[in-house]
C-alpha cells in the first residue's frame, strides 16, 4: 500500500495542476499497488478544497485500487497538517508514503515510480529525494537578478543530501514514529534530522537518505532579490529554531528520554511552546539565537569543490555569504522581537 499526501494552504491556483500531474504518473497505472491520495487543506480561506475535489474527479483516479480523500482542517500550518496526515488520515497499513507541496509541478511521468523503486531497493534508506528545480533555471532569457538567483542555488548546501519538502518518498513506519513541533518554520531540516538520527537516539547516518537520479520536480522561484530575501528570512528563522530545539533536547532531556513523546505532549499542552524556548534563551542573556555556522555555510560548501570550480564559483559564493550575513542578523533580530514558531 502506497499513500500520496499533498499539504495545501490557500493553493487554489496551483493544486489542480499538481493533482493532474499525479494523474499522469506511471505509478497510478501500477496494478500491484493499492493507492490512497490525501489532500490536506489547512486553514484555507480560498477555493482549494473545491478545486482539489474537481481535479480528483478525473478518470485517472477512478480505479478500484485508488482511493482519494480531501481533508479540510481549520488550523493552518504545515507541521500540524503533516501530523494530522501521518497520525490520523493515512491508513496504518501504508508501507510507503509520498509527501508533496501543492505548488510544485512534476513534468516527467516516471518521477514517483523512480522514487519508490529507489527506496524499495535500498535496505538502509528511509527516505528518497529527487532533484528540486527552480522554474527560473528553465527559462532561456533571464534578467541579472534572475541569473544571480539561479546561480546562487545549491551554494548553501549539497542538494543531493537535503530533504526538500516539495517532494519526497519515505517508509511510513519511520514517519509514523515522528511528531513535528507545531508552528515549525523549518520543517524539512527538522524532519531530516529526526530521520537520520532515529529521533535523536543515534548518530546521524546520511545513508538513510538517498538521492534518485532522473527524478525531479519543479517549484516556482521568487523573481527578485527582495522577495528571495523575505522568503529566506523564514527559512533562516526555521534553521535557527531547529538548532535551538536540538540543543534543548540535548540539554533538557535525559539520555533515555523519548523525544517524540516529548514533542507530542508539548504540542497538546501548548501549541506555542517553541516560542517559550526562544524566550527562555533570551532570558538567559543570549543575544545570538542563530547559530554562527549559518554565515559560513556557503564557504564550507565551496571547500568541497575542485580548485577550478572554487575559482569559478567564488564570486557568487561571496555574494551569497554577504546575503547570508544580512539574513543572519535580520532573523536574529526578528526572533528576539518575538517572531518564531508560526512565521509563515
Amino acid at each position: 500500500m502506497v499513500s500520496i499526501g499533498i499539504l495545501a494552504h490557500n493553493e487554489e491556483s496551483d493544486i489542480g495542476n499538481v493533482i493532474r500531474d499525479i494523474g499522469l504518473q506511471k505509478l497510478l497505472r501500477n496494478d500491484n499497488l493499492t493507492l490512497q491520495i490525501h489532500i490536506v487543506a489547512n486553514g484555507c480561506v480560498d477555493a482549494t478544497v473545491r478545486v482539489a475535489k474537481e481535479a480528483l474527479f478525473d478518470d485517472s483516479f477512478r480505479k478500484k485500487n485508488i482511493t482519494t480523500f480531501v481533508h479540510n482542517i481549520q488550523q493552518s500550518g504545515k507541521s500540524n497538517a503533516w501530523n494530522q496526515l501521518i497520525h490520523t488520515f493515512v491508513s496504518p497499513n501504508t508501507e510507503f508514503i509520498f509527501l508533496l507541496d501543492a505548488d510544485i509541478r512534476i513534468p516527467e511521468d516516471t518521477t514517483l515510480q523512480l522514487l519508490l523503486d529507489g527506496l524499495v531497493r535500498s535496505e538502509i534508506a528511509r527516505v528518497a529525494v529527487d532533484s528540486s528545480v527552480k522554474d527560473l533555471s528553465l527559462t532561456a532569457s533571464k534578467s541579472l537578478q534572475e541569473w544571480v538567483i539561479v546561480n546562487a542555488s545549491g551554494t548553501a548546501h549539497d542538494a543531493r543530501k537535503a530533504l526538500a519538502g516539495g517532494l519526497y518518498c519515505a517508509r511510513f513506519d519511520v514517519l509514523k514514529g515522528i511528531w513535528m513541533p507545531i508552528g515549525l518554520p523549518g520543517e524539512d531540516g527538522f524532519l531530516r534530522a529526526m530521520i537520520l538520527t532515529s529521533n535523536f537516539t543515534e548518530d546521524e547516518n546520511s545513508d538513510r537518505l538517498i538521492f534518485v537520479e532522473g527524478a525531479r520536480h519543479i517549484f516556482e522561484s521568487e523573481k527578485n532579490i527582495r522577495d528571495v530575501f523575505h522568503h529566506n528570512i523564514r527559512l533562516a528563522i526555521g534553521t535557527g529554531i531547529n538548532v535551538l530545539l536540538f540543543k534543548h533536547f540535548r540539554q533538557c532531556l535525559s539520555k533515555d528520554a523519548d523525544v517524540v513523546d516529548y514533542i507530542r505532549k508539548r504540542n497538546a499542552a501548548d501549541p506555542n511552546w517553541i516560542n517559550e524556548i526562544i524566550a527562555s534563551r533570551i532570558g538567559q542573556g543570549r543575544y545570538l539565537l542563530m547559530d554562527k555556522s549559518f554565515i559560513f555555510r556557503r564557504l564550507k560548501w565551496l571547500r568541497t569543490l575542485s580548485v577550478y570550480d572554487q575559482l569559478r564559483k567564488f564570486p557568487i559564493v561571496l555574494l551569497g555569504s554577504i546575503f547570508d550575513l544580512a539574513l543572519f542578523f535580520t532573523a536574529n533580530y526578528l526572533m528576539r522581537k518575538g517572531v518564531g514558531a508560526g512565521y509563515w
